[in-house]
């Protein structure tokens, strides 16, 4: 009976506590949606700072919302609520780092181009920032690069070597001319593979064709002209086969250079944590 008393009693003591706790004032739906944030249940945290927006003006909160959005890939919404940040705020100058990366992952070339070099030519602290990802994005858009020195000065020592052979790349690529892989095999069966370093296909594609153009030789020598037909048919198809897999294996070749030149840069951005925000938001 004595325990069922204070267990009656604690019970009563907690319900008329939490009647006097005001759950929706805004001071504790901000608390609600920091706990969220930082359990990272990001999409329902932003409604909660929503909430709070609707009654408190607070543009630490609008950066904080448009983080969130960052770190959920919804670079879209990101931006819309980083342009809403005044440029009274003291978050006004992250927010304009954040636009530029949101830009280059929205693939908006002109936009990302014209907000980077404003952002390199201020005095802000990001201005070393955007001038690396600028260069790294200049890389992969059709534009002609600055000169070597001037592309690698604003990367640290390290990051130099890897970026000096992606620009030799994008000055000068490697890449395999479809016209003279098609030449080559039309001149010796299986040299255009050759050429662009299929070697098994053009291996293959030298003995095959020669080896019909043999046996149809020797069925005409013998005088089998139906097999000797067959075989020059067959051996005529390998031909010229072998020219268009050797024009189509140099176009393979070109487009796994791109490929990997391309997630060459996206590797290095990412391990460089270029889009991971670096605000300490929990503690």
């Amino acid at each position: 009976m004595k325990i069922k008393s204070i267990f009656l009693f604690f019970f009563t003591s907690i319900l008329i506590y939490s009647q006097q706790i005001d759950f929706h004032s805004a001071k504790n739906i901000k608390l609600f949606a920091d706990y969220l944030f930082c359990d990272k249940d990001y999409l329902r945290a932003i409604d909660e700072y929503e909430k709070y927006l609707s009654v408190v003006d607070d543009d630490s909160l609008r950066f904080k919302i448009a983080i969130g959005f960052s770190l959920m890939n919804d670079q879209k919404a990101a931006f819309q609520k980083l342009v809403l940040i005044k440029d009274t705020s003291p978050f006004y100058e992250q927010s304009k780092i954040e636009r530029l990366k949101s830009l280059y992952l929205l693939k908006n070339d002109l936009a990302f181009l014209v907000l980077a070099d404003s952002l390199i030519d201020s005095v802000s602290k990001y201005s070393k920032e955007a001038w690396q990802l600028r260069n790294a994005a200049l890389l992969l858009a059709f534009k002609e690069l600055p000169e070597k020195e001037s592309f690698l000065l604003p990367f640290e020592r390290d990051d130099k070597k890897i970026l000096s052979d992606l620009f030799d790349f994008k000055k000068n690529p490697t890449y395999k001319n479809e016209f003279l892989a098609g030449i080559l095999s039309g001149i010796i069966p299986g040299a255009g593979k050759i050429y662009t370093q299929n070697y098994g296909d053009g291996i293959t594609a030298f003995l095959l064709t020669g080896l019909f153009t043999y046996l149809a030789y020797t069925n005409f020598e013998h005088d089998h002209q139906a097999r000797g037909w067959i075989f020059t048919t067959l051996g005529t198809g390998f031909y010229l086969g072998n020219i268009y897999g050797s024009v189509a294996s140099a176009q393979i070749f070109n487009a796994k250079l791109n490929f990997e030149f391309s997630e060459g840069i996206k590797l290095f951005l990412e391990q460089k944590n270029y889009f991971t925000p670096a605000y300490e938001f929990c503690r």
